[in-house]
This record gives structure tokens, C-alpha cells and sequence, in this order.
């Protein structure tokens, strides 16, 4: 493998090891707050978070993005860049002090004015880390970047969010550990890496930046409008309690998913921008990318889904059912989101980042509308049209993604026979496991187990006994993440002999 590959592999490697840990914690969290908080507060936060999302987007414009994407940066682009960002995250934090009331009328909900006015602090350190936090990711030093993540979280929920929670002080706890932990970001991101930070407002060819971070902005505003009009107009038309059972099935099926995708994305983004003139390159690590995704994470969201209802039961309590089907929903397109985040790099990477835009309005206005009809018939309908506009948005820019990369229909076409095939065959050997563990017990419990435990062992079975099925872009990612002398690896490479699986 090339020095950058190597170095790709590692990062990717910290990122998942991060992700695995905050996933651990941030499952722990959110099921002790929900249950101290219950669904209205829970809901009047997830809708603060939504008003922070966007406003984020002024805060941080994009132009910490253009440091991890140019070929070569100097302190005076460092130093510039910087200066913006401070400016732009004090811009975020006016938009969310000043429209505080605006969004809390909108949404039908006056406690929100002051909850957002206190988030807005966020904006600001938020914007003050990225500099140093993409210099991070630039510089493919995902294990600081991990380590910062994972203190920041763990000394804000467990110093401030869980105890207050505990001590009923409800929205107010994740409000104290939203902030305490962006400062905190802030705080070791820079630690971890100093850069110049004296001001300057000026530097040669301004508008490469402008432009780069213009088309950031609005990328982030379409995804944020694809990605969250569910829960914003579920606020708005069925009110916090519906948000806050929405929030926790959303946040269940997607929390994973997102630390997978804060992870893979940015190395595959850092990577892939050194490989701009390399289209067979990048070709190949497209390839097995999806399949990993499509072959390997696929069948444990498949698995999950078959028993998304119990899980919720047994983790949140008999309050949360609505929650339960809401997440079966989301986890079966979760792979999709995935999928689709690790396109977003190749469109940015071959010249095509205004597609992402151009290619999504129509799934905005069509979602949009589908949304406001679901609203009629309730929670969970409007939880199946979020899913399917998920489904969409990856088919849509997966188009662009092949013909950029010269990626044979063929090749796609046995991708997705195989994805069908081995999913399929998941879903099928874990419902039958269930049927028959209902007929000898019944217990919720034994039920989770033996569907989630069949539907795992069928797939292993398939990926050891018929590894062309999950073929071999798959398998030669799979063992990158695997010691070098597993006996997974070498099985691998006895299979796809020829054809290298290895480091």
C-alpha cells in the first residue's frame, strides 16, 4: 500500500475506534435522559438542536473545509480562514439570539426562545474550533481528533448533563452539556493542533475560499432541509411529544451511523482530494467502500430492524413504543445514508460539488409536500416517507457518482444482486428464528436474541462459506481492519487468490 493509503487506513481506523466509544456513551446517555426527561423535554431540545444545526451552518460558512480540500495551504491562509470563521460564528450565534423568538412561534413552542438563545454560545466555539479541528482531519491525525471528541463528550454529560438531569433541572441539563462541551471542543482541539491566530482579513485569491465555502453553505442548508424537515414540521404540526418520540427512534437508527460517517467521511474526503487526477484510484476505493457498506454494515441494520420495536421496549420503557416502529423504519435505510455520504466526496472530488445541490431540489419540494400530507395518519407515516427520501437521495446522486468515477453499469448491477441477495437472506433466517423462539417462549428478551443472533450467524456462514458473494472490494476492506495474519484474511486471500486483500 502507498504512504497515503496507510495513512488513510489509520485514520480510519481511529475515526471508527472513536465512533465505536462515543457510541457506547452516547447510547448510555440518551437512554438515562430520556428516561429522567421523558418525551416533551426530550422533544423541545431536539427542536433547539435542529434551530443550532442550521444556524451552524452561518457559523462555521465552509471555509474551514477549503483548508482539508487545497493542495497546499500557508499561515496566511491558515490565519485567514481562522479570522473568518471567528467572524462567521459570531454571525451564527446573532441569527439564533435574534430569531429565538421567530423559530419559537413558528413551531408553536415559547419555552424554546431562551433554550436556543443559550445554545447559541455553540455557534461561536464551534466556529473558533474548526480551524484547527480540519487542520486535524487535513493532516489525517484522526487519533488526536478521536481522543478530543471523546473527552469533550464524557466531561460534559458526565460532569453536567447526567447530574443535573438526575436533579431535575430537565432541558436545562442538555443545554448546560451542549455548551460545555463545544467549549471544551474548542479548548483541546487547538491544544491538539495550534495554529496561527493572529487576524487577517485579507489574502490573495479570497474568492477560491468565498466560493469553496459559498457552495459548502448551501450544500449543508439542502442536506439540512433533506435531513430534518421531518422533524421540523412533526414540532410544528404534532408538537413536542411527538418530536420528542420522533427524536429518540431518529436518534437510535442515526447516532451510529453519523460517528460512522464522522469518521469515514473526512478521511475518505482528505484522502480523495490527493487524488483528484486519479480517477482509477479513486474508482477502486469507491467500489469498496459501498460494498463494505452494502455487504457487511448493511446486514447488522438489517438484523437490528427485526426486532426495532423490542429493542426500544427494553431499553426506554413501555413509554417509548411509537419510538420502536419509528426506528425500524429508519434502520432499514440507514445503510443508504451511509452510502450516500460516502458519494457526497467522490461529486467534491471530481469537480462536481454544485451537482449535489442541483440534484437534490427536486427530492426537497416532492419530500416537502409528501411530508405535510403524511402529517394526516400520524407519526409513523411521516417516519416512512423520511426514510424513503433518504432511500432517493442516495439513488439520485449515486448517477453522478458512477459516470464520474467510469464505474460499469455491470458492475453496479452485480453489487446490487448481491446486496439484494445476502440482505435478504438475513432478514429471512432472523425472522424465522423468531417465529421459533415465539413458539417455545415468547419473551421479548429470547425474541431480540434469536433474531438478531440468527440473523448474524447467516451472514457470517455466508461471508466465511461463500466469500463471492460478498466479494472481493468488500472482503479487501474488511481485512484492512483485521490483524494481517487472521485466519479471516488469509481465507480471504486464498479465495481471491490473485487478487490482493491484504495491507
Amino acid at each position: 500500500m502507498s504512504e497515503l493509503a496507510v495513512k488513510t487506513v489509520s485514520a480510519a481506523k481511529w475515526g471508527l475506534l472513536s465512533a465505536v466509544a462515543k457510541f457506547a456513551m452516547q447510547l448510555g446517555v440518551n437512554i438515562a435522559v430520556a428516561r429522567l426527561l421523558g418525551p416533551d423535554s426530550y422533544g423541545l431540545f431536539a427542536l433547539a438542536t435542529l434551530v443550532l444545526i442550521f444556524a451552524t451552518f452561518f457559523s462555521e460558512f465552509g471555509l474551514g473545509w477549503s483548508l482539508m480540500q487545497r493542495e497546499t495551504i500557508d499561515e496566511e491562509s491558515i490565519r485567514f480562514v481562522f479570522t473568518w470563521q471567528c467572524i462567521s460564528g459570531l454571525l451564527g450565534a446573532a441569527i439564533m439570539f435574534v430569531g429565538a423568538a421567530a423559530a419559537a412561534k413558528f413551531l408553536h413552542e415559547p419555552r424554546l426562545t431562551e433554550v436556543v438563545r443559550w445554545l447559541a454560545l455553540t455557534c461561536i466555539f464551534n466556529a473558533v474550533a474548526s480551524t484547527a479541528s480540519n487542520l486535524l482531519r487535513r493532516e489525517l491525525r484522526f487519533k488526536e481528533q478521536a481522543i478530543v471528541q471523546v473527552q469533550s463528550y464524557a466531561s460534559a454529560y458526565g460532569l453536567l448533563g447526567l447530574p443535573l438531569a438526575a436533579l431535575g433541572f430537565g432541558v436545562w441539563s442538555l443545554v448546560a452539556a451542549w455548551v460545555f462541551q463545544a467549549f471544551l471542543g474548542a479548548v483541546l482541539s487547538f491544544r491538539c493542533r495550534p495554529h496561527p491566530s493572529r487576524l487577517l482579513f485579507r489574502v490573495a485569491k479570497p474568492r477560491e475560499f468565498i466560493n469553496f465555502g459559498f457552495i459548502v453553505l448551501v450544500t449543508n442548508i439542502c442536506n439540512w432541509l433533506l435531513l430534518n424537515a421531518d422533524r421540523f414540521l412533526i414540532g410544528r404540526i404534532l408538537g413536542t411529544h411527538s418530536a420528542g418520540l420522533y427524536a429518540v427512534g431518529y436518534n437510535l437508527a442515526s447516532v451510529p451511523n453519523g460517528l460512522l460517517i464522522s469518521a469515514l467521511q473526512p478521511a475518505f474526503l482528505a484522502s480523495g482530494a490527493r487524488l483528484q487526477d486519479q480517477i482509477p484510484t479513486l474508482r477502486k476505493a469507491y467500489l469498496e467502500v459501498q460494498s463494505f457498506i452494502w455487504m457487511v454494515v448493511a446486514p447488522v441494520f438489517s438484523a437490528l430492524a427485526l426486532s426495532g420495536s423490542d429493542i426500544v421496549r427494553i431499553l426506554y420503557g413501555p413509554n417509548w413504543d411509537e419510538s420502536g416502529r419509528v426506528f425500524v423504519l429508519l434502520l432499514m435505510v440507514m445503510p443508504a445514508y451511509l452510502a450516500w455520504s460516502m458519494t457526497t466526496p467522490i461529486l467534491w472530488n471530481t469537480g462536481r460539488r454544485r451537482l449535489e445541490v442541483l440534484c437534490q431540489i427536486p427530492l426537497l419540494l416532492g419530500g416537502l409536500a409528501a411530508l405535510v400530507l403524511a402529517s394526516r395518519f400520524g407519526l409513523v407515516a411521516m417516519a416512512g416517507v423520511a426514510a424513503a427520501l433518504i432511500f432517493l437521495r442516495f439513488a439520485v446522486l449515486a448517477v453522478p457518482a458512477a459516470r464520474a468515477l467510469k464505474l460499469s453499469g455491470a458492475t453496479v448491477l452485480n453489487l446490487f444482486c448481491r446486496a439484494v441477495m445476502l440482505n435478504g437472506l438475513v432478514l429471512a433466517s432472523g425472522y424465522l428464528s423468531g417465529l421459533i423462539a415465539d413458539h417455545l417462549n415468547g419473551h421479548a428478551l429470547l425474541l431480540l436474541l434469536s433474531r438478531t443472533g440468527g440473523s448474524a450467524l447467516i451472514a457470517v456462514l455466508l461471508w466465511v462459506s461463500v466469500p463471492k458473494l460478498l466479494g472481493q472490494p468488500a472482503a479487501t476492506l474488511l481485512t484492512r481492519f483485521l490483524p494481517t495474519n487472521s485466519w479471516l484474511t488469509r481465507h480471504f486471500a486464498r479465495h481471491f487468490s490473485g487478487t490482493s486483500t491484504t495491507r
